[in-house]
């Protein structure tokens, strides 16, 4: 018999490859967020690292697919994973050990490469950098910490954007607010 924590990784696991093929990272946390709506895409993209980290989810060139057995593995109508059994999983000893190494090392530098490129082409991330240094010259608060601190808010309210946790920084700290909204406006 298995353990519910096991139970509820390889139920996630048949919904996120019912369809038997790999998937990519991004399409696993959209079916954990969007699709299924069992959390928020910050926690859905903590889960699938943890997931592949505890040898769950096999990770090659950025394709992700299941590291035990699936088949016939069923959810019953209704049924929710806990967050926290895919977040911080137990580790699995049912898949193979010879390709357990490789999936550790390959989605760090491939992640970091996506997000480099995705933050020089959106325009929203420029001006939000933009804001970063802005807030951090007025208040005389290093960039990193304002960054910090933005993230904890957009972590801690949920469906808070970077944008408006920025706006409460700056709040916080007492400055004119005017300048910044017609920044927002004016985009």
């Amino acid at each position: 018999m298995m353990s519910p924590e096991i139970e509820d990784i390889k139920r996630v696991l048949a919904i996120c490859f019912r369809d038997g093929s790999s998937q990519t990272a991004d399409d696993l946390e959209r079916i954990l967020s969007f699709d299924m709506g069992w959390m928020d895409t910050e926690t859905a993209h903590d889960a699938i690292k943890a997931l592949v980290f505890a040898g769950w989810i096999i990770d090659e060139e950025g394709m992700l697919s299941p590291n035990c057995d699936i088949r016939g593995t069923n959810a019953p109508l209704g049924w929710q994973p806990r967050p926290s059994r895919l977040t911080d999983p137990a580790v699995n000893d049912s898949g193979s050990p010879k390709r357990a190494p490789e999936k550790t090392k390959a989605p760090v530098p491939e992640k970091k490469v996506a997000h480099s490129e995705a933050q020089s082409i959106d325009p929203r991330a420029r001006m939000q950098n933009r804001l970063i240094r802005f807030i951090a010259k007025q208040s005389g608060i290093d960039s990193d910490e304002i960054t910090r601190r933005a993230e904890r808010k957009v972590k801690a309210l949920r469906y808070c954007t970077m944008w408006l946790a920025l706006c409460l920084i700056s709040r916080e700290q007492n400055l004119e607010m005017n300048s910044i909204i017609d920044s927002f406006s004016s985009r």
